[in-house]
């Protein structure tokens, strides 16, 4: 199946802006109808499905970047073993690193906690939270 950007943005739940930005930051790669309209296909749907996933885990853009160039390079029958091995071990040392600041958290008093809470800015406090709920 063909996908316009609307199309792929509403299959996704993402806004046509993100997929630009996507597009112009090379994660996804559109193909072009004569008249210069963007078309996605399965794979970019996947792709897309793919971003946002590594994105829901607070994968930065340039390691998923990263991930979906080796995928790229890769031959038709080599196994993404290894592009999963990579990403599991990034995910245990991102719990192993919770664990161990959810410990120190727990043993702090209430006013150290009120001033790191006081230096932490809401970007940090937010993804601290979402990463806390992962292993709580």
């Amino acid at each position: 199946m063909v996908y316009k950007i609307g199309e792929l943005a509403k299959e996704v739940g993402v806004s046509k802006r993100t997929i630009d930005y996507y597009t112009n930051l090379g994660l996804l790669e559109p193909e072009r109808s004569e008249s210069g309209h963007r078309f996605y296909n399965e794979a970019s749907l996947e792709t897309l499905k793919f971003i946002e996933q590594c994105k829901s885990m607070h994968l930065p853009l340039q390691e998923i970047k990263d991930i979906l160039d080796k995928k790229k390079t890769m031959m038709p029958d080599q196994s993404i073993a290894p592009l999963t091995e990579e990403v599991t071990v990034h995910m245990n040392q991102l719990q192993n690193e919770l664990s161990q600041l959810k410990y120190l958290l727990e043993n702090l008093t209430e006013e150290q906690k009120l001033n790191i809470i006081r230096q932490l800015t809401s970007q940090t406090s937010e993804l601290i939270q979402t990463l806390l709920s992962f292993i709580l």
